[in-house]
């Protein structure tokens, strides 16, 4: 009977000791998967703070005006991808034609692979307007080889992105060009105004869009932006020499190229365009997970650029965390609250604290910021769907249909 209760104590302290050390792990785990990253974060939130303040290339105001008064009017093409436009394609020239840039030194080129009337009221107007072209296709081919046709066909010295559901502020042109006069600058990126901020998602991607922009402003100064919007957008025609079959996102290409090339590509908050988010979240998640799968394939395309230092603090700091930012990020964000889950059963009581601390931060925001929360679940959601889908889908994108709450004359 001795020996029997010697050897059931001896069981009971062994699964007792087995069960300590089984939460400490759960424990070191836990500490491990919120400590390291909340420190990365952290240190890159404060290069991001620091290099915002460190105006070097951003908003330099003072030194290029709309008006360049240095004689420097080179010839300027403005290429526009069109698929199905014939709503909105006759205001849509005219915002073009709007201007302030001189009309003698600007070229307007639209790609069509329409099977609508768009090219013909492309046509129709370009009698009008003789600075206008048509380079047409008979079946569809795609946002990206569509915009890099027509920059081959583009005689231009300077090249400029557009996109036929946005419309183009009337000094915007002209500031491109100021810009770039600076040599080292290849790329010209524009700001986002959202025309429809009086809608709720409007006003979710208007928030959305104050974040994105304030980083980009950062990794201006800190380099070269890695978030180029393609609806506004300046690049020098040797920076498109050499880009061959694009089928992500040619914007974003088209920055990298010039990155690879030796030039900087800078974000000017004076260069503004104009459009409509989605008027709901659906299309909002939609349009997100698009541009968002089309960001992780480029950056795997050229992922040699990452921790090069050849490309300078772009290569070192912003291609990596960028990636990290799209792929690594929300993919943790969900192993993060999975292994949470797992890891209450070994201690209830702690992570019991753990999930009301998280419960009560959640319902602090939503009462004093609902509309970041739901940025944030959005965007985090759109992420996660477009790893899946660039991972192991393998589905492209670049035909996709629009969202056509975003298409509106008024």
């Amino acid at each position: 009977m001795k020996y029997s209760r010697g050897v059931n104590s001896n069981l009971t302290k062994q699964t007792g000791n087995h069960k300590l050390v089984a939460e400490e792990i759960a424990l070191l785990i836990f500490c491990s998967l919120t400590v390291i990253p909340l420190a990365v974060i952290s240190l890159y939130g404060i290069i991001i703070l620091y290099y915002s303040k460190n105006h070097k290339h951003a908003d330099k105001t003072g030194e290029a005006t709309n008006n360049d008064k240095s004689g420097f009017e080179p010839l300027v093409s403005v290429v526009v991808a069109t698929h199905n436009e014939e709503k909105i394609i006759s205001k849509k020239i005219e915002n073009l034609l709007s201007s302030d840039y001189p009309s003698n030194k600007l070229e307007i080129l639209f790609v069509d692979d329409s099977d609508d009337s768009t090219p013909s009221i492309i046509s129709k107007m370009s009698e009008k307007s003789p600075n206008i072209r048509l380079l047409r296709f008979n079946q569809r081919i795609g946002y990206s080889p569509s915009m890099l046709a027509g920059c081959r066909a583009a005689q231009g010295e300077i090249v400029v992105l557009n996109d036929a559901g946005s419309f183009i502020d009337t000094h915007a042109i002209s500031r491109i060009v100021s810009r770039l006069r600076e040599p080292e600058i290849g790329v010209v990126t524009g700001n986002d105004v959202i025309l429809n901020v009086a809608e709720e998602v409007g006003r979710s991607e208007g928030l959305y869009l104050k974040l994105l922009n304030f980083l980009r402003i950062s990794q201006t100064n800190m380099d070269s932006t890695f978030f180029i919007k393609g609806e506004a957008t300046g690049v020098r025609k040797v920076v498109l020499e050499g880009i061959e079959d694009v089928y992500e996102t040619f914007d974003t290409t088209v920055g990298l190229y010039a990155r690879q090339k030796g030039y900087k590509i800078i974000y000017d908050p004076e260069v503004k365009f104009y459009e409509y988010a989605p008027n709901t979240h659906s299309g909002r998640i939609k349009q997100k997970t698009i541009r968002a799968a089309n960001l992780i394939k480029v950056m795997w395309r050229f992922k040699f650029m990452m921790f090069n230092r050849k490309y300078g603090k772009y290569g070192l700091l912003t291609l990596p965390s960028n990636f990290a930012l799209l792929t690594v990020l929300p993919v943790f964000i969900l192993i993060w609250f999975l292994s949470l889950s797992a890891l209450t059963f070994f201690d209830i009581t702690f992570f019991a604290y753990v999930w009301a601390a998280i419960g009560i931060s959640i319902l602090l925001l939503f009462v004093f910021s609902r509309r970041l929360l739901i940025t944030f679940l959005e965007f985090e959601y759109s992420l996660l769907n477009a790893n899946f889908h660039a991972m192991f889908m393998r589905k492209s994108y670049d035909k996709i249909d629009m969202v056509d709450s975003t298409r509106r004359i008024k």
